[in-house]
């Protein structure tokens, strides 16, 4: 009797030894006594690859290879069909796996009482990336009480596809240890588990779509390399139309159109076309879920000059968008035209909150030229994993209900379910807004009998450049309010009048914001950062007591 390993650890590649060898490197030193076996899709057969499997005489590592190239999507869902674990994560053959993956993932997922474990991984620039600044660059945010949470699925889910929290957060192949189960529940519905254009983003949308919710830890057990050989970056950043030479039909194949979304080979119109996919397949009947058009185009006008030849063609695509979709082009915020990609953030070392810091190294100064160097460099400042009981992970309320308890809008706040669009992501003092408009949705329960202040911790984006912010205000139903900020008081509290009627008769209130002129501090020379910042939300509760409003 062959018993099969509870873990399987899957890396597709396309003639890349250069990079896959070090990525082997990565899973050769897993220890030994962790349960997993180590599988190795060679798409088109490289005998090089072979030999290198071969040579590193380990057991747990298996090779198999495709007689002809396949589109990624397929060389995926062949790899995936050699997998034989009860749990499978895929890395790409430029990415790695962190010294303790396997060890922390066999100590938690042994009981099989977890569908989805899953992390946002570091991120390595390998030294040939495309672009100079950015090249033989790593970044990692630690967190040093390696928490652990259970978060809604669905909850997640409709966050993403507001595009009001990155792609990123999704429980992805990529990402995760995806139980066999969940993989057996798509194929049964798709015909296979990988779907869509960007079968790493379709797989976590498939996963949550599947799930109720699943686990995450802020310790991750990958590493993602980014190098010259990344489809995506290659796609998204170092051309303008991939999809027309040989490569890109090799890589993606035919690409049916989508009748919502404008022609450009943009990544937020790629994520999106694979959300309109799998929400047709998997979401049809949940109204919670929904692509959210006008921060699609906020998104792709935040990140235009990620890809300065593209810009008016990024421009026409948001006017595109906007006529199609029924929202005014004039609530997108567009950054002038810069001749080159914004530069990365500043190196160094940082607070990113409670236990938690930032490290954004030079990996040329500390001797770095690989993904298995950046592990072993990182892994030494990572936390050991505190022992958890899945069973006591509560999944946390996805509309926050708002009372005189403060709600807080920092990184893991309990307010962030209510940023519902318009905001970035939250950051260890609160969440910035970075569209024109904006919506929080809160829970009312007991409905007040009597008119209350709702209360505002915050502050704006002001400068020299830009010295005043004016923000009107919705509440529910209610009468408009307007918040006016200065240089001199560009912070501190204010209030909004809370009127019982406004609330809906579900108990839920929601509140719109529509921002005068946000700027991004890169338009105003303060720094590289792009996005449109307007208001700051530290912390938002109700008053009881109803005074005379300040500084409306």
């Amino acid at each position: 009797m062959v018993l099969m390993p509870l873990l399987s650890v899957v890396v597709p590649t396309l003639d890349r030894p250069d990079t896959l060898r070090h990525a082997l490197a990565t899973m050769a030193c897993q220890p030994a006594d962790a349960d997993c076996e180590f599988v190795v899709q060679n798409n088109g057969g490289n005998p090089d690859i072979a030999a290198m499997v071969e040579g590193l005489k380990d057991a747990r590592f298996k090779h198999f290879a495709s007689d002809t190239v396949l589109t990624m999507t397929d060389n995926w869902e062949a790899a995936l069909g050699h997998a034989s674990g009860e749990y499978v994560t895929f890395i790409g053959d430029d990415d790695g796996l962190m010294p303790y993956a396997c060890a922390t993932a066999t100590d938690i997922l042994a009981g099989r009482k977890i569908d989805l474990l899953s992390w946002r991984a570091y991120s390595y620039y390998w030294p040939d990336y495309y672009h100079p600044a950015f090249r033989n660059r790593l970044l990692a945010e630690i967190d040093l009480a390696s928490s652990v949470k259970r978060v809604s699925s669905r909850s997640e889910l409709a966050r993403i596809f507001a595009f009001q929290a990155h792609y990123s957060y999704l429980p992805m192949i990529y990402n995760s240890f995806v139980r066999r189960s969940v993989i057996d529940r798509m194929r049964a519905i798709g015909g296979r588990y990988f779907i869509g254009l960007s079968p790493d983003v379709a797989s976590g949308i498939a996963n949550a779509a599947l799930t109720d919710s699943f686990v995450r830890l802020s310790r991750p057990l990958g590493m993602s390399g980014i190098s010259s050989h990344s489809t995506g970056h290659a796609l998204f950043f170092e051309t303008t139309d991939l999809l027309a030479t040989s490569r890109g039909a090799r890589d993606f194949g035919a690409i049916d159109a989508e009748l919502q979304l404008p022609d450009l080979n943009a990544l937020e119109l790629f994520i999106a076309k694979d959300m309109l996919v799998l929400k047709r397949l998997l979401l049809a009947d949940d109204n919670h879920v929904q692509l959210g058009y006008r921060a699609l185009a906020q998104a792709l006008a935040t990140g235009i000059n990620d890809r300065p030849l593209l810009y008016d063609r990024t421009v026409q695509t948001i006017g595109e968008l906007a006529r199609t979709h029924g929202f005014d082009v004039a609530d997108i915020i567009v950054p002038a035209h810069l001749a080159d990609r914004p530069s990365p953030g500043r190196r160094g070392v940082r607070a990113a909150g409670p236990n938690r810091a930032t490290y954004e190294l030079d990996g040329s100064a500390l001797g770095l030229s690989s993904i298995a160097d950046a592990v072993r460099v990182i892994a030494q400042f990572v936390p050991d994993q505190e022992p958890f009981d899945p069973a006591n992970l509560e999944v946390s309320a996805s509309v926050p209900l708002l009372g005189t308890e403060e709600l807080d809008f920092a990184r893991e706040g309990t307010g962030v379910a209510a940023l519902i669009e318009g905001w970035s992501e939250t950051e260890e003092w609160g969440t910035w807004s970075v569209a024109r408009s904006c919506t929080l949705r809160f829970e009312v329960r007991p409905v007040p009998s009597r008119p209350l202040e709702l209360v505002l911790a915050c502050r704006a984006f002001v400068s020299e450049k830009n010295p005043q912010l004016r923000v009107v205000c919705r509440v529910g139903n209610g009468a408009l309010q307007q918040l006016d900020f200065s240089m001199d008081a560009f912070a501190g509290l204010r209030r909004l009048m809370l009127d019982p009627v406004a609330i809906a008769t579900d108990g839920t209130l929601t509140i719109s914001l529509a921002l005068s002129d946000p700027r991004s501090p890169a338009d105003l020379a303060l720094s590289s950062d792009v996005r449109p910042l307007g208001i700051g939300l530290e912390r938002v509760w109700l008053d009881r007591g109803v005074r005379t409003p300040q500084h409306r």
